[in-house]
């Protein structure tokens, strides 16, 4: 016992210098404004225009990987590898190129494909689709600036960064929606994004000077896709896999007030992530740099996976305890319905988040196929699973699928990671 106490407490230690706790501490407060502002906006909006939020958010999210191509992913791979800061500006610079052209040719073709009501049938969501998925270019290019912060290790600046942004999104969403509804939600949400892309372009400037479009765009662009394709591929079915059960309620269940219920549990299980997520970015360019030494990159997996499976053991328990009175309280029953749906979703959300360090570990080596193969996974057991679950319970049923799902996501990933493991040609 006293060996493993010492073992946990050195574990802390390390992770302190590498910054965990900086990001830690940005990532939570990041959450409880994210979450208070929540309260706020499910306060002044209706539980309709709750669901139609979180309907239009499911489709940003996935629209957003498939119009980012994966080059903020191949960004954070290529320039976690190397520290000549001319490389940095090169592959940098193609990315963001490559970025701008492909999200805004996705954003046009969304608007046209909107414009005749295929996206959906209700008539406000198909009005709000042009500002509500206007972030796709914006957010991708954000994204992509956060993505270098994190290669060079630059857990301070990215972190203040997304602070930043959220702490003004917030504020933002707030004001604009009590004066201006779910319209106004959605101007708070562009305007954080459009400035926060002009901050971290006044940074990039620093680090690596401005922005420059001298370079081969055929070689480059070769370069970006050896791993941009395949990080591509696994994040869209990821993506898909993940709101599954949102694309699926809009189209089988049309009772909007309970999808709104559904959403806020949904919401409010992005609780659960705070800490795996965090572990996870700090741990993805440590995975990459000991990518050639099998010994220290198993060494930095165990360490950060144990520290991982009792954080998330340890919110599980606490959310479950206090999460779903504490929602009664401060609406005063208005979203109790959600709570039987809430207490469902966290089990099997936190089996999903228990496994998010062996994405970054396989991702480190380089096996990013045998991401989206776990992704493929999940996504033809998620097919199957929650429109049988939907069509006999409703949405409790989608609520008790998110169970099999994380099991299938965690017996995927650890099968992968082993193998990625035996896969890899280690040169020590």
């Amino acid at each position: 016992m006293n060996r493993f106490i010492t073992t946990i407490h050195h574990l802390i230690k390390q992770i302190r210098k590498k910054g965990f706790f900086h990001l830690l501490s940005a990532n939570i407060l990041i959450q409880i404004f994210a979450f208070a502002s929540q309260l706020f906006v499910a306060g002044i909006l209706s539980p309709e225009d709750i669901g139609r939020i979180k309907v239009i958010q499911t489709y940003l999210s996935i629209f957003s990987i498939v119009a980012a191509m994966g080059f903020s992913s191949s960004t954070l791979k290529i320039c976690s590898e190397t520290d000549k800061q001319a490389d940095h500006a090169k592959y940098f610079n193609a990315a963001f190129l490559f970025t701008l052209i492909s999200t805004i040719l996705v954003y046009a073709v969304i608007l046209m494909i909107n414009h005749f009501g295929i996206i959906s049938s209700d008539k406000l969501i198909k009005a709000l689709i042009p500002i509500g998925l206007f972030p796709i270019i914006t957010s991708s290019i954000f994204t992509l600036h956060i993505s270098y912060f994190q290669a060079i290790k630059e857990v301070k600046l990215f972190s203040k960064l997304t602070v930043i942004n959220k702490i003004i999104s917030i504020v933002g969403i707030i004001i604009f929606s009590y004066y201006w509804g779910i319209k106004g939600y959605y101007y708070a949400y562009n305007l954080s994004l459009i400035v926060l892309v002009f901050v971290a372009a006044y940074i990039i400037r620093k680090k690596i000077g401005s922005y420059s479009f001298n370079f081969d765009v055929k070689y480059m662009f070769k370069e970006h896709w050896k791993y941009s394709k395949t990080s591509q591929l696994s994040n869209i079915i990821s993506e898909v896999s993940s709101y599954i059960d949102i694309l699926l309620i809009s189209f089988l269940v049309h009772d909007l007030k309970e999808i709104g219920y559904y959403s806020f549990a949904l919401t409010a299980c992005i609780a659960l992530r705070i800490v795996p997520s965090t572990v996870q970015q700090i741990t993805i360019p440590y995975f990459s740099s000991f990518s050639k030494s099998k010994e220290k990159f198993i060494k930095v997996f165990k360490r950060y996976n144990i520290l991982l499976h009792l954080i998330v053991i340890v919110i599980l328990i606490l959310f479950v305890i206090f999460v779903p009175p504490f929602i009664s309280f401060v609406f005063k029953g208005k979203y109790d319905p959600s709570i039987q749906y809430l207490i469902i979703l966290a089990f099997g959300w936190s089996l999903r988040h228990v496994n998010l360090l062996q994405g970054g570990a396989i991702f480190g080596l380089g096996k990013i196929s045998y991401n989206a193969k776990i992704s493929f996974l999940t996504l033809v057991g998620n097919l199957i699973i929650y429109p049988l679950a939907i069509h006999y319970w409703g949405l409790l049923g989608a609520a008790f699928a998110s169970i099999p799902g994380g099991l299938i996501v965690w017996i995927s990933s650890n099968y992968y990671y082993r193998k990625a493991i035996k896969t890899t040609d280690w040169e020590e």
